[in-house]
């Protein structure tokens, strides 16, 4: 029997958007997408075999009346089903919203490539569950969201280094959809081996969540910490916010990172670093 995964949308967003999110459930081999034909009837009723919530996320549905919010998300949060918020718009207000009344789940951004967020949909469906070897080190990378680019060539220099196979690599895109990213990263780093900072102007912002959370918690926790440089930033200013860093690696180097990684892999071994 194929998994039933609920779409629930404000009224006003339904046409651009229920369709679209619709065929990539249905081409998903084990699920069907099944919705409110009525989206302005308050009816409460809700399918008993739902298997996940899937909202078309828009400041429209958190704030305005409508039955999407005010039916079909109370009746999945009263069943724990899980929610997936699918972003059609970028704020920091819809983001504080879904934070809040979705209870800080990783989130699908739709709002730079659709084709990418309803790819990334449809693979959440059809994905096993990961499996994970506990025996293997764990490299946790910190980076704040507007440095994508610079994440993406770091992760290929440590899936190109020769004990990239001996370690576990975590950033914050590896949550899945609609899991709680705050538990996740709080578990991530309390488990981790090596804390990777990756270091742009942009970690100065005040209040960023890297600094607040992410690295001071790495630091209480004793981890062993890897900067790395991606774009040049003022020394002073980053010590200090942080603390002092020490030794700062450039990301065009890849060698001085890539000898960080043999040695975090090692410990699987029972060797020291």
């Amino acid at each position: 029997m194929k998994r039933k995964i609920f779409i629930s949308a404000h009224p006003a967003d339904r046409f651009e958007y229920l369709g679209r999110v619709e065929e990539a459930v249905n081409r998903t081999e084990n699920c069907i997408a099944v919705y409110n034909p009525a989206p302005n009837d308050h009816d409460t009723s809700f399918p008993e075999d739902v298997d996940a919530l899937v909202i078309i996320a828009s400041l429209k549905y958190f704030v305005w009346a409508n039955s999407g919010y005010e039916s079909e998300y109370i009746a999945a949060l009263l069943r724990g089903i899980k929610v997936i918020p699918f972003m059609i718009e970028s704020s920091q207000t819809l983001i504080d919203l879904v934070n809040m009344r979705c209870g800080k789940v990783q989130y699908i951004d739709a709002t730079e490539s659709m084709e990418f967020a309803l790819d990334t949909l449809c693979a959440h469906f059809t994905a096993t569950e990961r499996v994970i070897d506990e025996s293997l080190p764990s490299v946790f990378i910190s980076y704040r969201r507007a440095d994508k680019d610079h994440l993406y060539r770091l992760v290929k220099t440590i899936k190109d280094a020769d004990a990239y196979p001996e370690i576990n690599l975590w950033y914050d895109e590896i949550i899945a959809p609609g899991e709680n990213y705050s538990q996740s990263i709080m578990t991530q780093l309390e488990n981790c081996n090596l804390f990777v900072l990756l270091v742009t102007p942009n970690l100065l912002e005040k209040g960023n969540y890297v600094w607040r959370v992410e690295y001071k918690t790495a630091r209480n926790l004793g981890k062993r910490i890897l900067c790395v440089m991606a774009e040049k930033t003022d020394r002073k200013k980053l010590d200090e916010m942080y603390g002092n860093l020490g030794r700062i690696v450039d990301i065009k180097h890849p060698a001085a990172i890539t000898s960080v990684i043999a040695e975090i892999a090692a410990l699987r071994k029972g060797e020291k670093t």
